[in-house]
């Protein structure tokens, strides 16, 4: 006789949870590559792709036979040459250890490493992108190389070594740079150092960079000034009053969501969404960035407590618009790339009237993501000397963080400062982004790392897992030790 009970009513119950369980995921997954599933079937500005080289064709993203364009020569903003990424994607999937790693994971932490060589989620596919422009002169970062690859932490209950991390864990590049010197690079996934990566989330500093970069040039009178003054648009909207370094520490207190596993409630998704139709229909659907940040609601006081909103960098570089009269993409040229001497230019993306979306969206090269690492590590001068941004902002950003952020990976705190999170040590810093994109620094090591990677995942139950990477916390500080910080 069964245990199931009369009927079999628990076995149906059995399958139809399994049922909401499958539907779940797929449901979850399908959100994911709904983006990049558009690159194939929606039309776009040819701004959304870029040459891989001087003399390679434009890609433009409106029709299947964009992937046989890019075989060709052409290359999509973000994803390397295909040859390149189909060769890397053979080396990863044929090695044990990735799979080693991919089943540890799905057993003891309920996490499914979705197994692709690029990142899966791509708004970028179907929203245009501005030119962030190099200058001439290009600052110098000397190279010193040391073999890192055999270096072993510890982590998850298992010894590990950097080569581990770069080939089972989504990786697609990791830079140290130490003492001003680049001592080590490793690439997989077909990238390599000419490409730009998508960064996530790790624009959101290179907003807080330009804010202090405007406050040093008086353009800002303080932080404590409401936004509302310097973008008047914002009167009578839920920002009225409140003050831009609360905007910085997040704690606006306006409404913003984008961990809710249902996408309607999604305020991201809801934003490329709404961003996408404003342009595809000429305006006549969905809206811009602006008149979409205006129509966010408050939830709570500003300044009560922590709470991750993509909406703040997003009014900061608005902001920044008003005050340089440029564009965002301009003004990062002006204020950064060019003073810092970035080796090339980037890309960032925006609605159709050119404003930025950037509380993420930046694509850069991992050696100019180094040397503005370098420039906080250095408080705010760059490698020839040049002074970008004044010490006073670089230590206030990035020291004396606030608590009750949430955790960063296995970082011994969850600090945040003016767009800046505590890293892996008490004395360290970083930038994050979204599927594990690190800018870490730690000035007392003369240390600065660089994690690029598209860690995407999903649980059993088809909700999004852990969408970072914070195994990067063990291997930076297992590299620090072995580098024995600055000379003496």
């Amino acid at each position: 006789m069964s245990s199931c009970g009369p009927g079999g009513a628990r076995p149906n119950a059995m399958r139809d949870a399994a049922a909401r369980t499958r539907r779940a995921w797929w449901g979850r997954l399908t959100a994911v590559l709904t983006i990049g599933v558009l690159s194939a079937l929606s039309p776009t500005a040819v701004a959304a792709a870029r040459p891989s080289h001087p003399a390679a064709p434009r890609v433009s993203v409106g029709s299947a036979q964009t992937l046989l364009a890019a075989a060709q020569g052409g290359q999509l903003l973000g994803v390397p040459p295909l040859p390149d990424l189909v060769a890397g994607a053979a080396a990863k999937f044929s090695t044990p250890e990735y799979w080693n790693n991919w089943v540890h994971e799905a057993l003891q932490h309920n996490k499914f490493l979705l197994p692709d060589s690029v990142d899966p989620v791509k708004p970028d596919v179907f929203l245009p992108h501005s030119e962030i422009a190099a200058g001439p002169t290009v600052s110098p970062l000397p190279v010193a190389p040391v073999d890192l690859r055999d270096v072993t932490y510890q982590y998850d209950g298992r010894t590990k070594t950097v080569g581990d991390f770069l080939n089972d864990a989504e990786t697609d590049s990791i830079s140290f740079v130490h003492n001003g010197k680049l001592v080590a690079q490793y690439f997989a996934n077909g990238w390599n150092l000419s490409e730009q990566h998508q960064a996530w989330s790790v624009t959101k500093s290179f907003v807080s960079a330009a804010v202090g970069i405007a406050l040093d040039q008086r353009r800002i009178a303080s932080l404590d000034d409401p936004i509302n003054k310097y973008i008047p648009e914002l009167n009578r909207t839920a920002w009225q009053g409140t003050t831009i370094r609360n905007i910085l520490e997040m704690r606006s207190g306006i409404k913003w969501d984008e961990e809710a596993q249902q996408l309607q409630d999604n305020t991201q998704f809801m934003e490329w969404i709404n961003l996408g139709l404003y342009q595809y229909s000429n305006g006549r659907l969905g809206m811009d960035r602006n008149n979409y940040l205006r129509s966010l609601p408050r939830v709570e006081p500003q300044g009560a407590r922590f709470s991750y909103d993509s909406a703040n960098p997003q009014v900061l570089a608005w902001m920044l618009e008003k005050l340089y009269h440029q564009s965002f993409a301009d003004v990062l040229s002006d204020q950064l790339w060019k003073p810092l001497g970035m080796e090339a230019p980037a890309y960032i993306m925006t609605d159709s009237t050119g404003a930025a979306v950037a509380s993420e969206e930046l694509f850069a090269r991992p050696n100019d993501l180094a040397r503005f690492g370098e420039m906080m590590r250095n408080g705010g001068v760059n490698t020839q000397g040049r002074r970008i941004l004044s010490a006073a902002y670089v230590q206030a950003s990035t020291t004396g963080m606030k608590q009750g952020a949430k955790d960063t990976g296995d970082a011994p705190a969850g600090g945040y400062g003016y767009q800046w999170w505590q890293g892996p040590t008490p004395d360290s810093f970083q930038a994050n982004g979204f599927q594990g994109n690190y800018i870490t620094v730690q000035p007392s090591q003369c240390l600065t790392g660089v994690r690029l990677g598209h860690t995407a995942a999903f649980d059993s139950n088809g909700n999004f897992a852990d969408q970072a990477n914070p195994e990067w916390s063990a291997v930076f500080r297992a590299v620090a030790a072995r580098l024995g910080g600055c000379p003496q």
